[in-house]
């Protein structure tokens, strides 16, 4: 597949990854002043024009490829975990629109010459409390990838940010794939079953940005844990959440949203307590408490082998 792109935009660096290789390339928009920019650097504006702006995004193919851009100029838009330091610099926002659902690997590449900030929303660009972003990660650092998951239906808004004060080139590979395991944070403590056994854990989740995404969402901070499951048979999860976050369940084969088996949330019940009664053949699965926003929060979870 080739992508037509206007020629000063884009030319292929030395030393990109092997998987870089194989995919295709795109740049983004050059994020200095435009006529319509303030230049204070405050952040929200209530119109961003400029391509590869808010309102104006880089609509991406659905295809693995890599992106790239020059970050300069004043701050357009931030987020929460950036808290306006870490993303008060310019920023390139593309957007995705997918036709089928997948996960989404987000690897900034060490050519990169800034600390990014990576921010995702889903249906707008902006972030509000009606708008949590899906994944909101800064600083991005020497983590190898970020990844979210993308459904059929939604318009997810991919962001790339800087630090204030920021002149430098970015690249970052999209690709369309499951996440391995070392892209979630899974749990030391593993639920072995045990026939008419119980396993019970309680836990205060803080109040930041989590690493997980799936079908019922989970912005917020979360506990996955490895379930080890030796025999045919009914496991029942019970989470029950204090009033400070609103809690989501949901049981997987591996990382991503794509290997998720069922899941749901307050957010789609309305109670702060949730079960699911799963049968499993033998095999390592995931359980996974997360929050559909922000705010941190204890939690009880308990599960018992039937």
């Amino acid at each position: 597949m080739t992508a037509f792109l206007p020629p000063h935009r884009c030319a292929m660096a030395p030393g990109v990854t092997a998987l870089a290789a194989s995919l295709i390339l795109a740049c983004g928009a050059r994020s200095g002043l435009t006529e319509d920019d303030t230049g204070d650097g405050t952040g929200s504006m209530s119109v961003d024009p400029r391509e590869g702006g808010c309102d104006n995004p880089i609509v991406l193919p659905l295809a693995n490829m890599e992106v790239r851009g020059r970050l300069q100029g004043p701050s357009r838009v931030e987020g929460f975990c950036g808290d306006g330091v870490l993303d008060g610099g310019a920023e390139d926002t593309y957007l995705i629109v997918p036709t089928f659902n997948t996960d989404v690997l987000l690897l900034m590449q060490p050519s990169t010459e800034f600390t990014p900030t990576l921010r995702v929303t889903r249906d707008g660009c902006y972030e509000d409390e009606n708008n949590i972003p899906r994944l909101c990660a800064a600083p991005v650092g020497d983590v190898p990838f970020r990844h979210f998951f993308a459904e059929v239906g939604h318009e997810y808004s991919v962001t790339v940010d800087s630090p204030e004060g920021t002149d430098g080139h970015y690249a970052m590979q999209i690709v369309y794939t499951a996440p391995t395991l070392d892209g979630c944070p899974i749990h030391t403590n593993q639920i072995n079953q045990e026939p008419g056994g119980t396993f019970h854990w309680n836990n205060t989740l803080g109040g930041r940005a989590g690493e997980v995404d799936g079908h019922c969402g989970g912005p917020g901070a979360e506990n996955m844990f490895q379930v080890n499951v030796v025999a045919p048979g009914e496991i029942l999860f019970r989470v029950t959440a204090d009033t400070s976050f609103a809690p989501s369940l949901s049981i997987r084969t591996g990382c991503g949203g794509s290997s998720e088996l069922v899941c749901t949330s307050m957010q789609e019940t309305g109670s702060p307590t949730l079960e699911i009664l799963q049968f499993f053949e033998p095999g390592t699965y995931f359980v996974v408490v997360d929050q559909n926003d922000i705010r941190g929060g204890k939690y009880v979870l308990e599960v018992q082998f039937l």
